[in-house]
């Protein structure tokens, strides 16, 4: 199945990563990275085993990071709408 991210998943993705690499180091930024590189993954090979957030998104968290990914499922493609911290607002990225 193909992937397709929001542009803007770039830019939640660095802004996690800038954060990280402040507080922890380099490894911990790009560790990060791995656990997003993980979650995308997973995300096209079983999209339908993570549970509903809505009824058009799904949820996948991430292991190691307080971090979540929205997504949809559509006939031929995954797209990634938001990678956002779990303490967000639930509405954060939604508008996308």
């Amino acid at each position: 199945m193909k992937l397709i991210l929001h542009p803007l998943v770039h830019f939640d993705v660095f802004e996690a990563m800038s954060f990280y690499e402040r507080e922890g180091g380099t490894i911990l930024a790009a560790d990060f990275f791995l656990e997003f590189a993980l979650v995308k993954d997973s995300i096209v090979d079983r999209p339908l085993s993570y549970i509903r957030f809505n009824s058009e998104l799904r949820r996948a968290r991430f292991d190691r990071f307080p971090f979540h990914a929205l997504f949809s499922v559509e006939c031929d493609h995954v797209f990634i709408l938001v990678v956002r911290h779990d303490a967000r607002h639930q509405d954060f990225g939604l508008d996308r």
